[in-house]
This record gives structure tokens, C-alpha cells and sequence, in this order.
């Protein structure tokens, strides 16, 4: 329920804060004291969007606080979706600043104007005139219906469901799509595969290739070069048999000293390390064979693999592999495209048929709950003056799925005896509208879909008789929620187990709008006023005092 509400800068309000009671309030006031302003400020709260001409002062920023009870914790699950502190008893609060930002917060929390939204469905539903348009809409006349069926639990498991069939309907559109040109180019792919499949590329190829043609290409310097090496080491004056003669002098030398033995030593190791690399020098260029052709075949296996490189802009084997692997797989599947789209078929027309059967278990408990239904509006709306009132409900199945099912609601109404009932959005009398519009929340209330409704002047266009019992409604519909009403009828106000007064103080600078509880004394007078203008008369105040003791 709403408990406390603070506004400071909105509009004609300086500063206000009032505390709201459990069960039945009333508002009243004079015409243009500033009702619609409160109400204004609490649309913020549920997400409205703001300016800065809302601002009193243009200096500074406005804010706008209310204080919200909960019964239990079926909220806590929201609360923790948007990582939110929950309590029992939850702040929400609004700033505009001079300079046009909004902030919002929810438990000190800063939210998005979408989370305020989300909240305030199932916090506070505001009822002014404009309210009226909503009785056109099959969305609204199927949650009455539903609410009398108390379809909260299967509906959610119903969307669930569709929301699953309707991510399988897109995954199974875009297939068929992406195969349809996919298979369109399937000759291309195949080609593609192909070309790179017999290239039989080997990651490291291009590099060896490309030193092997360099080699080639410098055969005879190469040549000369080994040759050179292998003549010198076992030619005339051939190194090896210097150095071994060399070698056998040191050895030979009768001083022995120290030194002379270490360089005989080194000198030794050395010549046995030159006799090695002269014998592989000599088989390397006994062995050196240089053939032209073999440097073409590399040359055209190099132009291979570079054209392939650039036709698959590919900066190595890798790559190409990589394109190669990526190409199988696109063959593959469409290969398999026919297995898998009967596949996504099937796993379709399974979650249809789940989809299916819940709709049709939506659709039976309304009509079971529309035979209750429009007897109990039909009964409602005869207590409020309308003895000859026809209503009916007509429920078709749409061939498609939507967020309600397949069920498309029509509600029908006639006020007067062999009148055709039109559809209510065709309906024109705001009385009737109004009349119409609080027996269908008076049906939602018993479902308990919000915590706390506000009515603003939904009696409009009744008096008398009529007005006693739309005011005996709210009271029924205030044991179960909180009802707000702000009303200009004292047979309204009275029933409310507790009254504020708006009122309107003007200076020569300012005028300004606040709001106050009434005492009892005080709510005599003001059920006296209503009743006979600014004049109160001693009757009147009797009047007003036998309304408040019979209410």
C-alpha cells in the first residue's frame, strides 16, 4: 500500500508530505485546488516522463518520494532480478533538476525509468478519465476475464512456453532462409572445397619451397664453393696435410715441455675436426646435382600456394587451412540441411502442441468464468442505476498464438432496453463509461493484481443513489487493496475511513497547493460544504454528521 508521500518544487506544491491509511481514503477539494497535480506527481513515480516546466522554483530540483508497504515477499524475486535491496517497506524516489536530468531510485538504488514502470503495475494503477480508452482494448477486457478465472499461474506458464516456440520459429525461418541461398551456391562451395582438398596444403610448405628454388637458382655459385672447400683440403698443399705434418712435429719435439704438449693436443683435436668436414665436403660435392626442371616444378608449386593465399586472402597455410575446414563444414551442413530442418520441424510442431493445449486450457477456464462473469457485472451495474443494463462477453479463437492465448475478447454493453449492445468502445456517455469502468475494477481488485488503486473522479456523471453505491464498492473493494478516490460527491467521501483535504493559498507573489487529513469535526464540515455550497447551513451539518455515522 501507499503510506507516505513527499513532493517538494512540482508544480504549485512548495513542499508536501501526507501519510496515507490502509482500506478507504477520499480526496476532495475545490475545482482547480490541485488534485490532478498530486496525481501528476505520482505518475512520476510509475515512469511518466518529466521536464523542467514541472519545477516551481526553475533554480532548483524537484523530488518526489512515496513510501510503499508490502503484505509479503512476492516481490523480492523483481527485486533481486535488478540487483535492488528488497524490504517490507520500499522508498521510491524521483529528482528532475534545473537542467532537465531525471534520476530515479528505489531503495537508494538508481533504476531506469523502465524499472519504475515494471514496479508501478503491480504497486499503483492510477484510474483517471483518459483511463476510460482502455475499456477498447482486448488486452484490458481479457484481464478482467481472466482475473475472474485466476489465470495468473497458468498464464505465465503459457507465455513461457510461447516465448520458447517463438525463439524455435525464428531459428527455423533463419535456416531455411540462410540454406535456401546457401544451397543456391552450393556448386561454388563445392568448387572452393575442392581446389583447396587437392592442393593437399602442408603448414611450413611455401618457406622450405622458396629456399629450395633460391638454392637451385645459386647452383653454381654453390657448386663453386664445395669444390673450392674440397680442393683445398685434399689438393695440392692440401691444409689437412699441412696441418698433420704440422701436428706430427709437436709431437715429436724431445723438450716435451708443458705448452708444447697442450698445442699438440689442440692441434690434434683440431685435425681430427677438419679430416670430418673435409669428408663431408667432398661427399656433399660428389653428391651436388643441380636439375633444372626439378626448380619448374617448385616454381609452379609456389605460384600455387601464393595464388591460393591471395584468392582466399590468407597470409599463410594456416589459413587456407582454416578456409578449407570452414568450407567442409558449410558443404557438410547443407549436405545435411533436409536431416536438420526436419529436425527443427519436428522440435516445432512439439513445442506448437504444448503452446496449443495450454491455450485451449486457457480458453475453457474462460468461458467458465465469463458464464459467472456477466451476470455479476450485469448485477453490479443495475445497483449503480442502470435497471435494464444489457453485457455480454463473446470469445473467438484467432487462428495465431499471442501473449493471451488465442483468444480475442469482446465485451458488449447496452444501458437501455431493446438498445443492440454496441461494443464498449463505441460507447460515448462518460457516466456510463465510469459506471462500466469501476464494476470491471471492482472484478480486478477481488484478483488482487495491484496493492493500491486511485480513483480519480470516476463518479463523474452520477449523483443520489448511484453515487451511494459506487461508493459502497470501493468499500468492498478496500478490504482487499487500498483505495484512493478523489471524488466531488459526498455520498463518496463519506464512506472512506479516513478524508484529505486539497486546498489552495494565494499571496501576491504565489499561489501554492497543499493537502491535509481531516479530523472528524473537520470532515463534517467539509460533507456539509459539498453538500450545500460555501454556505454551510445547520442542516446541512446534520446532514453530514447522519452521512458519516450510517457510512
Amino acid at each position: 500500500m501507499l503510506h507516505k508521500l513527499t513532493i517538494s518544487n512540482y508544480a504549485l506544491i512548495d513542499t508536501l508530505s501526507i501519510q496515507f491509511a490502509n482500506g478507504m481514503a477520499t480526496i476532495t477539494g475545490e475545482t482547480g485546488a490541485g488534485k490532478s497535480i498530486i496525481l501528476g506527481a505520482l505518475s512520476l513515480l510509475l515512469g511518466k516522463r518529466a521536464d523542467t516546466s514541472v519545477l516551481k522554483d526553475k533554480t532548483q530540483k524537484s523530488v518526489i518520494e512515496a513510501t510503499f508497504t508490502f503484505n509479503d515477499n512476492s516481490l523480492q524475486p523483481f527485486f533481486e532480478a535488478e540487483d535492488i535491496d528488497f524490504d517490507t517497506e520500499t522508498i521510491i524516489r524521483r529528482e528532475i533538476t534545473p537542467q532537465g536530468k531525471s534520476r530515479s531510485f528505489v531503495n537508494d538504488t538508481p533504476v531506469g525509468l523502465q524499472v519504475l514502470k515494471d514496479l508501478g503495475t503491480v504497486l499503483l494503477d492510477i484510474h483517471s478519465q483518459h483511463q476510460n480508452l482502455f475499456l477498447k482494448e482486448s488486452s484490458f477486457q481479457c484481464q478482467v476475464v481472466d482475473a475472474e478465472a485466476d489465470n495468473n499461474e497458468i498464464l505465465e506458464k503459457y507465455r513461457n512456453e510461447f516465448s520458447t516456440l517463438q525463439k524455435i520459429r525464428k531459428e527455423l525461418d533463419t535456416f531455411l532462409s540462410e540454406t535456401k541461398q546457401k544451397k543456391d551456391d552450393l556448386a561454388y562451395y563445392t568448387f572452393r572445397l575442392d581446389e583447396l582438398t587437392k592442393a593437399k596444403i602442408r603448414v611450413g610448405e611455401l618457406a622450405e619451397l622458396e629456399q629450395e628454388s633460391s638454392f637451385i637458382e645459386h647452383s653454381e655459385e654453390i657448386k663453386t664453393l664445395f669444390s673450392q672447400a674440397d680442393e683445398a683440403f685434399s689438393g695440392e698443399n692440401a691444409i689437412l696435410s699441412q696441418l698433420k705434418s704440422i701436428v706430427q712435429n709437436f709431437e715429436r719435439d724431445n723438450s716435451n715441455t708443458a705448452q708444447i704438449q697442450s698445442f699438440a693436443e689442440r692441434l690434434s683435436q683440431s685435425y681430427i675436426e677438419l679430416s670430418d668436414i673435409a669428408d663431408e665436403i667432398a661427399k656433399y660435392n660428389a653428391n651436388l646435382d643441380f636439375d633444372p626442371q626439378q626448380k619448374e616444378s617448385i616454381d609452379e608449386r609456389i605460384d600455387v600456394l601464393n595464388t591460393l593465399l591471395h584468392k582466399y586472402s590468407s597470409q599463410d597455410e594456416n589459413e587456407l587451412l582454416a578456409k578449407q575446414e570452414e568450407l567442409q563444414q558449410i558443404v557438410d551442413n547443407l549436405e545435411n540441411a533436409d536431416f536438420h530442418c526436419e529436425e527443427l520441424q519436428k522440435s516445432f510442431e512439439r513445442q506448437k502442441e504444448t503452446v496449443n493445449k495450454l491455450a485451449k486450457e486457457i480458453h475453457t477456464r474462460r468461458e467458465k468464468a465469463i458464464k459467472k462473469l456477466c451476470p455479476e457485472i450485469v448485477d453490479l451495474l443495475q445497483k449503480l442505476g442502470m435497471p435494464s443494463v444489457t453485457f455480454t462477453i463473446s470469445m473467438t479463437e484467432s487462428s495465431d498464438f499471442h501473449s493471451n492465448g488465442k483468444d480475442e475478447i469482446r465485451m458488449e454493453f447496452s444501458a437501455n432496453k431493446n438498445i443492440q449492445p454496441q461494443w464498449l468502445g463505441e460507447i460515448s456517455s462518460g457516466g456510463e463509461l465510469s459506471r462500466v469502468m469501476l464494476c470491471l475494477k471492482y472484478i480486478l481488485a477481488k484478483n488482487k493484481s495491484v496493492q493500491t488503486v486511485i480513483f480519480d473522479e470516476i463518479d463523474t456523471g452520477v449523483s443520489g443513489e448511484i453515487a451511494d453505491q459506487m461508493g459502497n464498492m470501493m468499500q468492498t473493494m478496500a478490504n482487499d487493496m487500498q483505495v484512493i478516490t478523489i471524488t466531488h460527491l459526498p455520498q463518496i467521501a463519506v464512506k472512506a475511513q479516513a478524508q484529505y483535504k486539497v486546498y489552495k493559498t494565494e499571496t501576491d507573489e504565489t499561489t501554492t497547493s497543499n493537502i491535509i487529513q481531516l479530523t472528524n469535526e473537520q470532515r463534517i464540515e467539509e460533507i456539509a460544504k459539498m453538500l450545500s455550497g460555501k454556505t454551510i447551513t445547520e442542516a446541512a451539518l446534520n446532514n453530514a454528521r447522519m452521512l458519516l455515522q450510517t457510512s
